[in-house]
């Protein structure tokens, strides 16, 4: 009884160094897993570089309504007008509250301030007033404005005002647009990666005339393809390694570019730009279960494939289309904003589910109960595609 016990193990085990080091002596697959994490997070800190010293030399427009017809609302806007240059606002739009209103539910506007029109009575009572700002935090001049506007209410009309709170509203709900940059950056080559390896290691064992060889092996084809995916794996934590590597790179080049700013500019930029460290767990974890997806739907394709090159074409089409549609759609705002059949179809990607995760750690706003279910979605759709792929590589015939 023990002794077959001792061959199939052994058997296992040279299965398993056969693909871990058909995976290692793929050099140019190693480096693209390698290349592909940093190249998405160093071009987006290059690019955040660029706009951070964009905010502070080019002007933005903004909307004001002055409700208050008391004396601190009126003296506000003459303050604000007078600074136009100064806190780079050009121009400074006055607009009624429906006008305003409609620019926040057609996410056309880019700051919105509203001084309410019991304002003075606030302050004379509470001796505090508050003021409102709707925020487009998906353009990057609009932040930079309104923080400047919220910085020169509260610190050079202190004269005016002894005490102005300032609530901000944000039409962007999930992660600021240099975060959703990176997430469809990462979400993209983390789709996409898998796709050559899975494709050679099935569809191109096929193609050879190697999987046959495979399959007469005295061991069960799921212990075969336990062995394939145990590679697979291999390469996800390799990639997801380096997505670490690659967002600490994102994080130095966004603090190095922000150093050369005034210091409450810099910290500004710093914490509204950098990655939170104390994520980078849960952003680990998220893509090892894009990849450990990617995985399983590219064993599916590849089984049914004649060859490598139709696998990974199917592959490609299948994983590219959605991702790069729900990207797109991301940087609209929430993929939660849509409804009906159409929405409906959005949340049925599994990818989907994946960003709502990243936004949701990235931006701060997300409950357990979010994530939870987000996780809980991806990997039920990973583990039914790789059931059926399981499935599908047991049917696989030997040709003679």
């Amino acid at each position: 009884m023990d002794t077959p016990k001792i061959k199939l193990d052994s058997k296992t085990y040279w299965m398993l160094k056969k693909e871990i080091k058909s995976v290692l002596r793929s050099r140019w697959l190693l480096l693209g897993f390698i290349i592909s994490p940093m190249f998405a997070w160093l071009f987006q800190g290059a690019f955040l570089s660029f706009i951070v010293a964009q905010t502070t030399e080019e002007p933005e427009a903004v909307y004001i309504t002055v409700e208050d017809d008391g004396a601190i609302g009126p003296a506000l806007f003459d303050a604000l007008n007078a600074s136009k240059e100064q806190l780079l606002i050009d121009p400074l739009i006055p607009v009624d509250k429906d006008y305003g209103q409609n620019l926040v539910d057609n996410k056309t506007v880019s700051v919105w301030v509203l001084i309410p029109e019991n304002f003075t009575y606030e302050y004379m009572v509470n001796n505090e007033s508050t003021m409102v700002m709707w925020v487009n935090t998906g353009n990057f001049r609009a932040t930079a404005a309104a923080q400047r506007v919220d910085m020169f209410v509260k610190q050079n009309l202190q004269i005016i005002v002894k005490d102005v709170q300032v609530n901000w509203y944000t039409i962007s709900p999930e992660a600021t647009y240099g975060h959703q940059l990176a997430i469809f950056l990462v979400m993209l080559t983390s789709v996409l990666a898998p796709a050559p390896y899975v494709s050679k290691s099935f569809a191109g064992e096929r193609e050879r005339h190697t999987l046959e060889a495979l399959l007469v092996v005295p061991m069960s084809r799921l212990k075969i393809l336990g062995s394939k995916l145990v590679a697979g794996l291999l390469l996800t934590m390799i990639y997801s390694i380096f997505t670490i590597v690659g967002i600490l790179s994102y994080n130095l080049s966004i603090i190095l570019r922000a150093a050369a700013l005034p210091a409450a500019a810099e910290d500004y930029y710093i914490n509204l730009y950098t990655i939170d460290v104390a994520t980078l767990p849960l952003i680990f974890f998220c893509q090892f279960l894009v990849l450990l997806c990617a995985i399983g739907i590219g064993v599916v394709i590849s089984c049914l494939a004649k060859d490598q090159a139709t696998a990974e074409s199917i592959n490609n089409l299948v994983l590219l289309v959605p991702t790069m549609v729900i990207g797109i759609l991301g940087f609209t705002g929430s993929i939660l904003q849509y409804g009906g059949l159409f929405g409906f179809a959005i949340l049925l990607i599994p990818f989907s589910h994946a960003i709502m995760f990243l936004n949701g750690v990235l931006s701060g706003v997300a409950t357990p109960t979010m994530l939870i279910g987000n996780v809980a979605y991806l990997l039920a759709f990973t583990i039914a595609f790789l059931i059926i792929g399981a499935k599908a590589f047991e049917r696989e015939a030997i040709i003679a």
